[in-house]
């Protein structure tokens, strides 16, 4: 059995508000779904961004977890997108050089209904933390909200 402590210290002091989006709700999905972790979202009338923390039950995140993860999450943007009846072309996908950036791995994909997805996914303290934003604005516009909420969780997280 894993030791959920990392993922629940890290939920625990995750903030009730970042920049000008604020907690809507939160998700325990551990007592139902033990390695799936807890979530938290956060919303304004023209984006909604979701962190999630996980562990996948395991006690250290191998760096093959992670990637596996963040392939999965880059995935899902498509479903994502066609349960809204909308197409997400192609997902730009990459890794961020700058090792002191907690969450390297991103994806990106603008839809055919004018969303801007974004993924970012990284790990700390053996968990898995993954941020979700879509936002009804251009990619330009979604990816400066992007880097500034990174910013913040790296700050806070780091």
């Amino acid at each position: 059995m894993a030791d959920l402590r990392s993922c629940q210290k890290l939920f625990a002091a995750a903030p009730q508000v970042l920049d000008d989006l604020n907690e809507v709700e939160s998700h325990n999905f551990e007592d139902s779904h033990p390695g799936l972790g807890y979530s938290i979202n956060f919303m304004d009338p023209k984006s909604k961004l979701t962190v999630f923390f996980y562990d996948y039950q395991q006690n250290s995140i191998s760096s093959e977890t992670a990637l596996e993860s963040f392939k999965e999450a880059a995935r899902d943007m498509h479903f994502v997108a066609e349960k809204r009846g909308a197409d997400t072309g192609k997902i730009n996908t990459y890794r961020v050089k700058d090792r002191r950036q907690l969450f390297p791995l991103r994806a990106e994909a603008e839809t055919s209904d004018g969303r801007s997805e974004l993924l970012a996914l990284g790990v700390v303290s053996d968990c898995i933390v993954k941020v979700r934003f879509t936002a009804k604005f251009s990619m330009d516009e979604a990816k400066v909200w992007m880097t500034v909420i990174l910013n913040y969780l790296n700050e806070g997280y780091g």
